[in-house]
């Protein structure tokens, strides 16, 4: 039988997919959180000296989308076709996008005046872009009322469930949600939140900050 273990410190941040989809999949896996003052003593172990990592049978692979794609494809979480395939990779770029563009330069600003900036400047120019894109592919998808892709729980769900947890929690410290009045994506939000592998988990994972 496979072993897993996943590396990453105590957070959420960019692990928690990961986390969902062995959840939602009902596969143990060994939850390794460093803190940051013992991480350097861990770093060298890692491939490329980062985190997350997924360990699978002894052999360590990096890079939190891969990692994803990967568990996603193990336990039947990556759609049922080509094209449900291709959607699903799809919303994984769109959020990439989002954070490597406008997320990571939010997060390492520190003049409080400019993150504020950045974030409004996300919410009211690049946010809609992506979000009407998204709420388009949902909507595509037996109207909305359903599943990103499908007639199933994919990783594209557990993604944009996650996604919005997380900006939501964040950008709330400025009065700011980026996903205010999109009742079809709160629909789906809702949805995936009540999924029973799901609920039990975000109930009993640790409360951490990011």
């Amino acid at each position: 039988m496979t072993s897993y273990k996943l590396y990453y410190f105590e957070a959420r941040g960019a692990a928690e997919l990961a986390r969902l989809i062995f959840k939602q999949a009902g596969v143990e896996f060994e939850d390794i959180r460093y803190s940051r003052d013992e991480w350097p003593h861990h770093k060298p172990e890692m491939p490329i000296g980062a985190m997350p990592v997924l360990e699978v049978g002894g052999q360590k692979i990096c890079q939190s989308m891969a990692i994803a794609r990967y568990l996603a494809k193990e336990f039947d979480l990556f759609g049922t076709n080509n094209m449900e395939e291709l959607l699903i990779d799809e919303l994984m770029e769109l959020f990439a996008e989002i954070s490597s563009k406008h997320a990571t330069k939010i997060y390492y600003e520190q003049d409080e005046t400019k993150k504020l900036e950045l974030v409004k400047a996300l919410q009211t120019d690049a946010a809609p872009v992506y979000l009407n894109l998204i709420e388009k592919r949902l909507k595509e998808n037996n109207g909305g009322s359903g599943f990103y892709v499908g007639s199933k729980v994919s990783v594209a769900d557990l993604l944009l469930y996650n996604s919005m947890f997380g900006f939501r929690q964040w950008f709330g410290k400025f009065g700011v949600d980026l996903f205010d009045g999109r009742t079809l994506l709160e629909d789906h939000y809702k949805r995936v939140e009540t999924l029973p592998n799901i609920a039990k988990w975000v109930k009993e994972r640790p409360e951490t900050v990011m």
